[in-house]
């Protein structure tokens, strides 16, 4: 391999860009779907790497915390250059970026799926367990699937996030490590991240309380377009099996009726609330898992930035 020359990425990459996800995620890619929203925000970043003006490899940050953490996203190399070690020095440029661009990072944190990650350099936060269904549009025209017999769940309006589920004392019950998980990016649960949390049609909601009385749950949707398919994902914060499960059919059902068509749904739980989702989801629901998702969870990695 040629040595390696790094820029930031241009609306007239996307084709070449392309090419990097070929072969992977079996359809299930977002990259070239949100490459050109990307290329909009202001606080990510997407790198490229050259080799004999050819484009081989991408990974894209962004920098959230009040500047205090960047997480990794979108890690890609060309089909036939893979396993040959271009992910570390694409890393090691992306934090250079980062530390030159935002000097008060503190932390890098990423997520993943896969199984075997290095953590010489960084520490596993949270592991949430990944439960995933293919869901035909016919099917929210049964009537069974509602259960008017489960706690009561109901939106959550985005000033009730910010000073209700974002305040100290919820926060500590409810987002362990002081993390927030949505989309499958990690967030300090704090009013200054909400811009970056919260992105058009997504969805929130807590079970519905008596005033004075905080919420012992809460979940977050999302809609997630992919190459080939249509995902829901829906992280769902409590420790209470009965209301997981009251969630977890709320966001189904809120999926169904925005998405109108086929989709993958996707929840995020701990590990301890996995059995009750799938009896939700595959004895009562009786949906077909999706194959990609079988057996895997979702790690978050830290690594101290400080030194």
């Amino acid at each position: 391999m040629e040595s390696l020359t790094f820029r930031l990425a241009r609306q007239d990459d996307f084709d070449e860009i392309v090419t990097l996800s070929e072969g992977i995620y079996e359809g299930h890619d977002y990259l070239p779907i949100k490459f050109h929203e990307w290329l909009q925000r202001d606080n990510l970043h997407i790198v490229l790497a050259d080799s004999k003006k050819k484009l081989v490899g991408l990974s894209a940050y962004f920098v959230v915390d009040d500047g205090k953490t960047f997480v990794r996203r979108a890690a890609r190399i060309l089909p036939e250059l893979r396993g040959q070690g271009l992910v570390r020095p694409l890393t090691e440029y992306l934090r250079k970026h980062a530390r030159s661009h935002y000097p008060y990072v503190q932390r890098e944190r990423f997520t993943t799926s896969f199984e075997h990650v290095s953590c010489i350099e960084q520490t596993k936060l949270l592991e949430c367990d990944v439960l995933a269904y293919h869901v035909e549009n016919r099917f929210f025209t049964r009537a069974d699937i509602i259960n008017e017999n489960t706690p009561k769940i109901v939106p959550c309006s985005r000033e009730f996030f910010c000073d209700v589920v974002l305040s100290s004392f919820v926060t500590k019950a409810l987002f362990p490590k002081n993390v927030i998980i949505v989309n499958s990016c990690p967030f300090v649960p704090v009013r200054s991240n909400i811009d970056y949390m919260l992105q058009e049609g997504d969805e929130m909601f807590v079970e519905k309380c008596d005033n004075g009385v905080f919420p012992r749950s809460f979940s977050f949707g999302s809609l997630s377009p992919r190459v080939k398919f249509v995902h829901w994902l829906a992280s769902v914060f409590t420790d209470d099996p009965a209301l997981f499960e009251a969630h977890l059919l709320c966001q189904f059902r809120r999926a169904g009726q925005l998405i109108k068509s086929d989709f993958v749904f996707v929840s995020f739980q701990d590990k301890s609330l996995t059995p009750v989702g799938r009896r939700l989801l595959e004895e009562k629901l009786q949906l077909n898992v999706c194959e990609y998702y079988l057996n895997k969870t979702m790690k978050l990695f830290e690594r101290d930035c400080t030194s």
